[in-house]
C-alpha cells in the first residue's frame, strides 16, 4: 500500500498534531469533515475537506482512520469505519464506558482490520530499559511502585475555555483518571493484571465536573503494591516513576528522560539519559508500518486496551 488515503476524525489538538505528522511521515491524501475555524486558525490547508463523513466514504477509498474525537463518541464511530474494512487509530483511552465494545470486537475480528490505541508511552526510551531491568531481574523482585503524573488542564489549551473541554464533562469521558490513563496502561504493561482496586480523591479549585485530583492504590497478582497519584492542578508538569527492588531502586523523570539506577549488589549508583523522541509521530510511524505489512502487532492490542479501560473504570467506580 503505496498511497495511503487517511481519514481524520475530530480536528482538535490530538488531531491537529496526528494531521501534521501524517503530513511529515508521507501520507499526502488526508481528509476529514470541513471545518472552517480550525484550518484556518491552525493552518491545517493540506488536508481534503468534506461535508460530512458520509461523503467521505462514498467518494474515497479510505485505508486508515484516526478516531481523536471525544472519547464517548470513540466507538460508535470506530463501528461505522472498521465495517467498511478501515484500519484504525484510536486517541486514548479506547472509550468513556464498555456499552459499544463487544460489538466492535466482533466487527474488527469479521474484518480482520488493524487497531491500534493512543498509548506513545510505551515508546518511552526510559519505560523500555525499565521494563528491561524487570524482565532481566537486573536488581531481583519489585517491592513497591510509585508512578505520579500531574498537569495543569488550563494551561492545557490556551485557545480554549478549560472548563467547556472534554475533560472537563461526564458526558464526554472526561476526568483525570481517563484523560491520564497513560500510566494505567503502562504500570499493566510493566507489571501484568491487577487484583485490587481503591481510589480516594479531592476535589480542588477547577471548575470542572469530574474528578481532577485522586490517588489510587493497585495490586497485581504477586502482591505488589502499586501507589498512582494523577491530577490536572499541577502547574509543574509532572511524570515520574519510583520502583522500589530486593537489591536496588529506580527513578525514571519521564518529561527529563532521566534514568537514576541504584544496585546495591554492585554497591553502585549511575545515572541514564535519553534522547527526547516525539512518541506522538513514533507510534503514527509504527501504525504505518503495521498497515502496510500486515505482519506487525499493535503497540497497544485491543484486548490490552479493554483491560486497561476496564481498570480505569474500576477505579473510577471506587470514587463512589
Amino acid at each position: 500500500m503505496s498511497n495511503i488515503n487517511a481519514l481524520i476524525i475530530g480536528l482538535g489538538s490530538a488531531g491537529t498534531r496526528h494531521a501534521r505528522n501524517l503530513k511529515s511521515l508521507g501520507v499526502k491524501n488526508i481528509f476529514s469533515i470541513s471545518n472552517k475555524k480550525r484550518r484556518k486558525k491552525f493552518n491545517l490547508s493540506f488536508i481534503n475537506y468534506y461535508k460530512n463523513l458520509n461523503l467521505i466514504l462514498k467518494k474515497k477509498e479510505i485505508h486508515i482512520a484516526i478516531i481523536s474525537n471525544p472519547s464517548s463518541k470513540h466507538l460508535s464511530i470506530a463501528k461505522i469505519l472498521s465495517k467498511k474494512k478501515i484500519d484504525l487509530f484510536i486517541e486514548k483511552p479506547l472509550s468513556h464506558n464498555l456499552n459499544q465494545l463487544k460489538q466492535f470486537k466482533k466487527i474488527v475480528k469479521l474484518k480482520k482490520i488493524k487497531v491500534a490505541i493512543g498509548c506513545q508511552l510505551r515508546f518511552h526510551l526510559g519505560l523500555l530499559e525499565v521494563k528491561k531491568i524487570l524482565d532481566k531481574k537486573k536488581l531481583g523482585r519489585p517491592l513497591s511502585v510509585s508512578a505520579d503524573v500531574g498537569e495543569y488542564l488550563p494551561n492545557w489549551h490556551p485557545y480554549e475555555n478549560y472548563k467547556k473541554s472534554y475533560v472537563s464533562k461526564k458526558k464526554l469521558g472526561g476526568g483525570v483518571i481517563l484523560t491520564l490513563i497513560h500510566e494505567i496502561d503502562y504500570l499493566f504493561w510493566l507489571f501484568g493484571k491487577f487484583k485490587s482496586f481503591y481510589t480516594v480523591g479531592k476535589k480542588t479549585n477547577l471548575k470542572i465536573e469530574t474528578e481532577d485530583n485522586v490517588c489510587c492504590l493497585l495490586q497485581n497478582k504477586d502482591d505488589l503494591p502499586i501507589q498512582l497519584r494523577m491530577d490536572l492542578w499541577r502547574k509543574n508538569k509532572t511524570r515520574k516513576l519510583n520502583i522500589v527492588f530486593e537489591h536496588g531502586q529506580i527513578d525514571l523523570d519521564l518529561i527529563k528522560n532521566k534514568l537514576q539506577i541504584l544496585n546495591l549488589k554492585k554497591n553502585k549508583f549511575y545515572q541514564k539519559k535519553f534522547i527526547s523522541l516525539d512518541l506522538h509521530k513514533t507510534i503514527m510511524k509504527y501504525f504505518l508500518n503495521c498497515v502496510r505489512s500486515r505482519s506487525l502487532n499493535e503497540i497497544t492490542s485491543l484486548e490490552e486496551a479493554e483491560y486497561v479501560l476496564k481498570t480505569a473504570l474500576r477505579l473510577k467506580q471506587s470514587l463512589k
